[in-house]
């Protein structure tokens, strides 16, 4: 039951976080890219910093991050900032979504890794951003939960737990 609780209250949230950036883009046209200026869900609170390697690319990406502590553990979801992604591999313990770079970024060779945790990665190549999960070099018993697309951004859920 709490699992169920759980898991709703988390798509609630997620929901909200999907909407407040679909009203978001519509109202100001934003790119893939944000700089982080507040804590207002609008915006995403994990920023990374893009390695370029060739061409033209963002200097930054974000994600947003959510985190609800349960005894033992905690279950994460993380909506990526890029639009129109589709979902091209997953399993118990990684995903991967594919989106299309804007024009102004079609050259870029480059990617993007967070540091804590150290689960997130983008790769940018052929015209595309590849957003990556991977919790198979995790050393906590670690699973994903759930993958999907809202407001046309990707976003998993994912627990860690002792």
């Amino acid at each position: 039951m709490y699992f169920k609780t759980l898991k709703y209250l988390t798509l609630a949230l997620v929901s909200l976080v999907v909407s407040l950036g679909i009203l978001t883009a519509c109202t100001q046209g934003k790119s893939e890219t944000v700089n982080n200026s507040g804590s207002s869900l609008s915006q995403p609170n994990m920023i990374l910093n893009v390695k370029q390697e060739a061409g033209t690319c963002p200097q930054t990406i974000g994600i947003w991050t959510f985190l609800l502590p349960f005894e033992g553990g905690a279950e994460h979801t993380a909506v990526a900032d890029i639009r129109d992604a589709k979902l091209v591999a997953s399993g118990k313990k990684f995903v991967e979504y594919e989106a299309r770079l804007r024009q102004s970024y079609a050259s870029c060779v480059g990617s993007a890794k967070s540091e804590r945790p150290s689960v997130y990665n983008f790769q940018f190549r052929n015209g595309k951003a590849y957003f990556h999960l991977d919790l198979r070099q995790e050393t906590l018993n670690t699973t994903i939960t759930y993958q999907g697309t809202g407001g046309f951004r990707p976003y998993v859920r994912w627990i860690a737990g002792e």
